[in-house]
């Protein structure tokens, strides 16, 4: 099939500075900047925005552009591709698939890799919108409930679900490529996989993990300068994630905790444990910026002892006084961490 150009708008289009695919998650609606991307790899950007499954009928062949916000998923789809034919389905195991192809739904047979995007510019054209880059590494080790595998969990869509969020408070959290990293103690890395022996008292896990974690998490240089989230494979006790504010890092379970090692426990996008964790995410990223737990239902800094209902996240609201806080701190750049990058009066 020969390449065609499908020009949206009837205004012409400027030279972007870089194509980008955002994606809202709980709203299931697209903002999209694209100019002349080959097919493969416009679909591949979808899959790293949004987790999906993405197949493609191998010989298919077109060049797409499009400038719109707040697109339905389906209609965003339908007017980057013009005639050539997609289904968007659910899948039994958690998700979404996306299949595209010419004839039937049974030609989509390959499956499109993921394709990263610029990190730094999203084209919104308001000046007040805060963009924070974030380092993500995830923890190697020989104990398995410390090994964090990339290839299971895709963090992009998980930070989509939380800037959804944030976007009341206009910043926008920008995830790099994943790293590997290293704990930095052996012996704390041992306590830590110990904890999760049967013999181990409950009380005990409680009272020391996170004085392990410590010891297992290194001082970057650069913290206070830098953001970061750190996954490892789970931990005993279960909260979803947590910030360490002398580490200025997010410390995030692949599993969401010990007691949820099984399908339902590993994010999926469309699961409900995954849009419980994109707003936990959003919650820590919070923590990250300054904000303390507060007591008011609907809050996404609310302490997770005083959450009423059977809401497994916290809210998403946030007041005047936590954005004008958050987004003073992020003007420096980095997160709070006491004594390097503290908040005014700390």
């Amino acid at each position: 099939m020969r390449l065609i150009c499908l020009i949206l708008g009837c205004m012409a289009l400027d030279v972007w500075s870089a194509n980008q695919v955002v994606w809202h998650p709980k709203a299931r609606t697209f903002d999209l900047r694209v100019k002349d991307v080959p097919l493969e790899v416009f679909l591949g950007m979808i899959k790293a925005e949004t987790g999906w499954e993405v197949k493609v009928e191998p010989g298919l062949q077109r060049v797409v552009s499009g400038k719109f916000r707040d697109k339905p998923a389906a209609d965003a789809i339908r007017l980057m591709l013009g005639r050539v034919r997609f289904a968007l389905l659910p899948r039994v195991e958690g998700g979404t698939r996306l299949l595209v192809y010419a004839g039937n739904t049974q030609g989509a047979t390959r499956a499109v890799a993921a394709v990263e995007q610029a990190e730094s510019d999203d084209g919104n054209p308001d000046e007040a919108l805060f963009h924070l880059p974030v380092k993500i590494h995830y923890l190697k080790s020989r104990y398995v409930s410390i090994n964090a595998d990339a290839k299971i969990t895709d963090l992009r869509p998980l930070f989509a679900g939380a800037n959804e969020i944030w976007g009341q408070g206009k910043v926008r959290f920008t995830p790099g490529r994943p790293e590997q990293l290293l704990p930095a103690d052996a012996a704390a890395e041992k306590e830590f996989a110990d904890l999760f022996k049967p013999s181990v008292p409950s009380a005990f896990v409680r009272l020391h993990q996170s004085r392990i974690l410590h010891r297992m998490i290194p001082d970057f240089p650069d913290r206070g300068k830098v953001l970061r989230v750190v996954v490892l494979y789970t931990m005993p006790d279960a909260f979803g994630a947590v910030y360490m504010p002398m580490k200025g890092v997010v410390l995030m379970p692949q599993v969401k905790f010990a007691g949820l090692i099984d399908k339902g426990g590993v994010w999926k996008d469309g699961s409900p444990v995954f849009f419980a964790q994109s707003n936990i995410l959003a919650h820590e990223l919070g923590h990250a910026l300054g904000l303390p737990h507060v007591s008011m239902q609907g809050n996404l800094m609310i302490d997770g002892r005083l959450r009423e209902g059977s809401g497994v996240g916290p809210g998403t609201k946030l007041t005047e006084k936590q954005i004008q806080a958050a987004r003073a701190q992020a003007k420096t750049g980095g997160p709070r961490v006491p004594g390097i990058n503290p908040q005014a009066g700390d």
